[in-house]
């Protein structure tokens, strides 16, 4: 653990002296408030087309505007993990110095989970902006929160694990867009099948229905075990890689 918590260390104040976390934090939070506005201006001016969801609940899962950040910011996040130590010819340095292969694919993983958690924390401002004005559901936004963290860290896996395989960043943002749109669009197939069985397992892979229970409060513990099993599968192919190149060396 202490070789992770260095590596944690290392990589995180690696990501925050390059200009990429602040343009994509500045990015996100202009994206994101200008999602907000429009959810209170429509909620404003047609409160009854939410039903029982107010302006925070329409925010997590409510529509495309959450998720598309989501894919493209995680790659983002991640493709300079691996992909920049080859680049810059220190991956092999780091890969023979004595540290074992799961604790710096950790490391690096924590460190991307931290920035993207970095990311999203100025948006619990939202909370007392409606605060102001009515009241806020704080199990419901704290559920809201534990789902988009759930989503985060198994699309950062992904993320980490594209980086491993890719010889560029470019190439890593890539197959990790790739990777994150692929488990997002294999969930909307239980808009497709009309077979329950079918429905039924596209409905355990989709992202949109999980966002809209945890919204609303719902903490259901098979999306949690889904989003944790894709992190732990994400990561130990992640170290597979590593250890494929290492012998290939």
């Amino acid at each position: 653990m202490r070789a992770t918590w260095a590596i944690f260390k290392r990589e995180l104040a690696a990501s925050f002296y390059t200009p990429l976390a602040y343009v994509i934090l500045v990015v996100f939070l202009l994206w994101n408030g200008g999602t907000f506005v429009l959810l209170l201006q429509q909620f404003a001016a047609n409160p009854e087309i939410s039903g029982t969801r107010g302006p925070l609940q329409l925010l997590f899962g409510g529509s495309i505007l959450y998720f598309l950040p989501i894919l493209l910011f995680c790659p983002a996040i991640t493709m300079r993990s691996f992909a920049e130590e080859r680049r810059a010819g220190t991956l092999e340095a780091l890969m023979t110095a004595p540290v074992r292969d799961v604790e710096v694919v950790l490391g690096k993983y924590f460190a991307a989970v931290t920035v993207y958690a970095a990311i999203w924390a100025p948006t619990a401002l939202y909370a007392l902006v409606i605060r102001k004005f009515g009241t806020v559901d704080w199990w419901t936004l704290a559920s809201a929160y534990l789902g988009t963290m759930l989503l985060g860290a198994a699309f950062i896996a992904l993320g980490i694990l594209a980086s491993a395989m890719a010889r560029s960043q470019v190439t890593a943002f890539i197959i990790g867009f790739a990777l994150t749109s692929g488990l997002f669009l294999a969930g909307l197939g239980k808009y497709v099948f009309e077979s329950e069985t079918q429905q039924a397992l596209f409905s355990h892979l989709n992202q949109w229905e999980h966002m809209e229970e945890f919204a609303v409060g719902v903490v259901d513990t098979r999306r949690v075990v889904f989003y944790l099993s894709v992190v732990a599968l994400a990561l130990f192919q992640s170290v597979r890689v590593l250890e494929a190149r290492k012998g290939v060396q």
